[in-house]
């Protein structure tokens, strides 16, 4: 066994205890704050408790921070494939030029 396994099931550990955590919390959280509020969107939402909200917010912006990151992710390997092929067009389009000659 090498270090660098260790190491990274060492930090594999340290993020599932940070995910724990964060999810303990928001329980914590959602447990203790049973204030409810009602909201105004455009129209009237049924009351929420504020711990509630918290939770549904944060999955939902986790959620569009996912499929946002997604999106940017395919595009850079999209512009980096076409930087690839571009240098592979001009690479190749100098080797017809030196042949010729």
């Amino acid at each position: 066994m090498s270090l660098g396994y260790f190491v990274k099931g060492f930090f594999r550990f340290i993020t599932f205890l940070l995910f724990f955590g964060i999810i303990l919390l928001g329980f914590l959280f959602a447990v203790n704050n049973t204030t409810e509020v009602i909201l105004w969107v455009g129209f009237d939402l049924p009351p929420f408790s504020v711990g509630e909200l918290v939770i549904i917010v944060f999955i939902v912006g986790g959620l569009l921070g996912l499929l946002l990151g997604i999106g940017i992710f395919r595009q850079m390997k999209h512009l980096f494939q076409i930087r690839k092929l571009r240098s592979q067009i001009e690479k190749l389009q100098g080797n017809a030029e030196h042949e010729k000659s």
